[in-house]
Formats: C-alpha cells, structure tokens, sequence
C-alpha cells in the first residue's frame, strides 16, 4: 500500500513539472524585446538597448555618458554656453538651436527602430523672413520649431503623417537605411542625427509665454528576429505594451 502511494505521488510530481514547462514555455513565446525612451527617460525591456543620445543638446555620448555636463562652465569637448539645452532658456524668435537626436545600437540584437517627433503648435501672428506679416497679419495655426531631415540618417516619414494630439503635430519615421522600405537597425550600429537645429518660429513679440513646451524627440525599437515582417513586430509591440 505505501509502495502504491509513493508511486501516485511520484505521477503527481511528473505531471506538476511538465506543466510547470509548458507554462513557462508558453510564457517565453509572448515575451518579445522591445526598448523605448526620450531625451529625458529612458526605459528598457528585454536585450534590446537603444540609447537616444544628443550630443549638441546636453553633451551626451552614444554610450549614455556626458562629453560636456550640462551646468558646466566650460570643458575638453565645447563650453555649456554652446549646448541646445541651455540656449533654450532665452529663446526669441527665428531662433537656430542646437538639437541633434541620434540613436545607438548598443545591444547584440538586430531590431526595428521608430523614431517620433512632438512639435507644439499654437495660433499665434507670424512674420516672414523679411519682416512681413504673414496671413495679413491674423493668427495661425504654426508649428513652433522646424527642423531639416538629414539625409543620411536612413529614416523616412511613415505614411499618413503627421498626426495631431494635444495642441502637437507628431511626425514618426522608421528606419530604411536610405531606401523605402522599413528595414531593421543591424546590432552595434549607430543611427546619424535625424536632423541638427530646430529653428523657432519667427513670432511677433509677446505672444508666447516662458512656458513654451520645447520639440520633443522619443523612439520605440523591437526584436526583428521571429517577425515575417515589420508590420508583424509592430503589431507585437502594441499588444505587448498596451
């Protein structure tokens, strides 16, 4: 009798354990790695790791360290004076300002990179180049800050873009590498800027208090490995973080 016990344990132990597996199994096929962040926060999830890194905004490097502190008087790399971050504090109309947003594959993992950019927009009376109103003077709906794409940044604009949320024009590009379609960031590589200066909009004085929210630039990447396709990954990445 004990002897048949034992054995009725040992069955229950068995069928515990393969279960145990296939849960965990289960479990590892809807886990992709997935990375995401901003100038401000970033957050990682998985091996993917991208790092978001302007080095003309607040001196930061492709490895998440800082060439030039941003409360710096001066250093090796350039003087503080000369950073996006701090020029920004006094803004004034037409303004050029240093901001070049760069992404870094620091992990072993290829992976679909997306990079978004968040520009305000408000109705405001602008003027031309030359000083003449625009609009014959009435208010506008404009975006605060413009920027010229760099070409060699192998990102193009996604279709249907920008979308509007939030008093922002939102502009997301994917990764081409300089042709059409969306194709992954190879591990180690490193993304140019995706532009260098933002120019503020030629407003007429007064108009814009000193809480302006600045163009924000954030980016989303996922594991291309085990996808057919991009539109797959993405599809994966939206049920995963939604």
């Amino acid at each position: 009798m004990e002897m048949k016990q034992k054995k009725t344990r040992n069955k229950i132990k068995l069928f515990t354990a393969i279960a145990l597996i296939a849960m965990l199994s289960l479990g590892g096929t809807m886990a992709y790695m997935t990375d995401y962040g901003e100038a401000k926060n970033k957050f990682t999830v998985g091996k993917v790791d991208f790092n978001l890194y302007e080095s003309r905004w607040d001196g930061e490097l492709p490895d998440g360290s800082y060439a030039t502190p941003p409360n710096a008087t001066a250093s090796d790399a350039s003087p503080s004076d000369a950073l996006g971050i701090n020029q920004a504090e006094n803004m004034y109309a037409g303004m050029v300002i240093p901001k070049n947003p760069a992404i870094k594959n620091n992990s072993k993992n290829d992976a679909y990179l997306r990079m978004t950019v968040k520009i305000p927009v408000d109705s405001v009376i602008i003027a031309d180049e030359d000083g003449f109103l625009e609009n014959d003077g009435e208010l506008l709906d404009t975006e605060l800050f413009s920027y010229e794409l760099n070409e060699d940044s192998g990102m193009r604009l996604l279709p249907g873009q920008p979308t509007m949320e939030d008093g922002y024009n939102i502009y997301e590009y994917m990764y081409t590498g300089g042709g059409l379609t969306e194709i992954p960031v190879p591990a180690g590589q490193d993304i140019p800027p995706l532009f260098d200066t933002v120019t503020f909009a030629n407003i007429i004085g007064g108009q814009i208090d000193e809480n302006t929210e600045f163009i924000d630039v954030d980016f989303k990447a996922i594991q291309s490995g085990g996808f057919d396709s991009p539109e797959a990954a993405w599809q994966a990445y939206e049920n995963q973080t939604h």
